[in-house]
């Protein structure tokens, strides 16, 4: 009897172990978030179990994702992937990461009065084989079989902005990734899966930098204020950061203030740096554009509906080359190539000290239209209050041009 009992003892403490072993925790209030280290199981609730408590996660390993790994924001989030694989399956079919502000979930584990400090460093995100999104830019492009269900599929998707108008996210710092979104090197932004790279609604204090996009099927950074009217979201700067075959490079949106773009380098872009109006008389205040290279851009730097801006010491090269592998221009308004645009600007601004060239040794110098700087109605504004001085155009259609 007494052999039995030890037998029976030790079968109950091997199944407790093994069952142990494979559990995958809930997040709760209070334990100590614990890296993953590869175990796709455990990476949604490690992050959640992050927030919940405000303490520092560390991700290690490789992750192939299949599904929205969806987390609510409720304290502090500090990550730390560097050196972590995140690769999208064919099967996801909307965000791979999305941190989210939620009405009542934001508020549990005692953090009602709180508002969030996000900090992600590092990582590799792949979204070559995920399903492209719903609202990404000339749908129609989107390969046979690749077409998705959702009207978001980005990477990193932080909303700080609750449903119900309240701000949930305080500073921000993203920095250090790497996203990749074709499988070839080669392949123009509507190969691509997804939609954005990251994606920020929201956010009081926003910094991200020295991050690395090949390949984006929307925005490789797209930022933008929350709220009823757009109160939530501004100082913004976003800054040495590399783009490369992307529909947008880096857009703001609904009127967000207080955006700084600097130092930033982006290739083979449609649409470069931008100021997006989204609603009717959302309007963006205080914005600079200062010391970016861009090179083989539809509209390189683009900026509408705004008050007081400052765009200078900028590098604009190539332009009217080839776009996406495109010999036409992909443009909203029209079939030319334009450096700077102001749309319905108003207010102090000031275009100065930036290089604008066109195309040499190529016959598309003569068969494309190429405009320095334009300014146009938009919005029902007049653009207004504008210095142009001190830059220098090289093989351009016309230096100045007003629509």
């Amino acid at each position: 009897m007494i052999m039995l009992k030890r037998i029976n003892t030790n079968v109950v403490i091997c199944l407790l172990l093994c069952i142990t072993a494979n559990r995958v925790f809930a997040a709760d209030c209070n334990s100590v978030p614990v890296n993953p280290n590869g175990d796709t199981n455990k990476l949604r609730d490690a992050l959640q179990q992050a927030t919940n408590t405000g303490l520092s996660l560390e991700i290690s390993g490789t992750y192939y994702i299949d599904t929205d790994l969806k987390v609510y924001l409720k304290k502090d989030l500090i990550v730390d992937a560097t050196g972590a694989k995140f690769i999208a399956t064919s099967s996801l079919d909307g965000d791979m990461f999305s941190f989210d502000a939620h009405n009542s979930k934001s508020d549990e584990c005692d953090s009602a009065a709180t508002l969030v400090d996000l900090d992600w460093q590092g990582g590799d995100f792949n979204m070559a084989e995920a399903k492209v999104s719903t609202v990404v830019p000339i749908r129609s492009r989107t390969p046979a079989g690749r077409e998705g269900t959702k009207a978001t599929a980005d990477a990193l998707s932080i909303r700080g902005v609750k449903a119900n108008g309240d701000n949930k996210l305080n500073d921000v710092k993203i920095e250090n990734i790497v996203f990749t979104g074709t499988k070839n090197t080669t392949d123009a932004f509507d190969r691509a899966g997804g939609d954005s790279g990251i994606l920020l609604i929201g956010g009081l204090k926003v910094d991200i930098k020295n991050n690395r996009f090949y390949g984006v099927r929307d925005a490789a950074i797209y930022v933008s204020a929350g709220g009823v009217n757009g109160e939530f979201g501004d100082h913004f700067t976003i800054h040495n950061n590399y783009v490369e075959r992307a529909y947008d490079g880096i857009t703001s949106k609904r009127g967000a203030d207080n955006i700084k773009m600097l130092n930033n380098t982006m290739q083979d872009v449609v649409v470069g740096l931008s100021i997006k109006r989204v609603y009717d008389g959302w309007t963006s205040t205080n914005v600079t554009i200062s010391n970016n290279h861009i090179t083989a851009a539809v509209r390189p730097v683009s900026v509408e509906r705004a008050n007081n801006v400052t765009i200078e010491h900028n590098q604009i090269l190539a332009l009217g080359a080839e776009v996406a592998n495109q010999s036409t221009a992909i443009n909203k308004y029209g079939v030319h190539y334009e450096g700077i645009a102001l749309n319905g600007v108003q207010g102090s601004n000031t275009i100065r000290y930036n290089t604008i060239n066109g195309i040499t040794g190529s016959s598309r110098e003569g068969i494309t239209t190429t405009y320095g700087i334009v300014t146009r109605f938009e919005d029902g504004r007049e653009t207004t209050g504008v210095t142009i001085t001190d830059n220098t155009f090289s093989r351009l259609d016309k230096w100045v041009n007003h629509f």
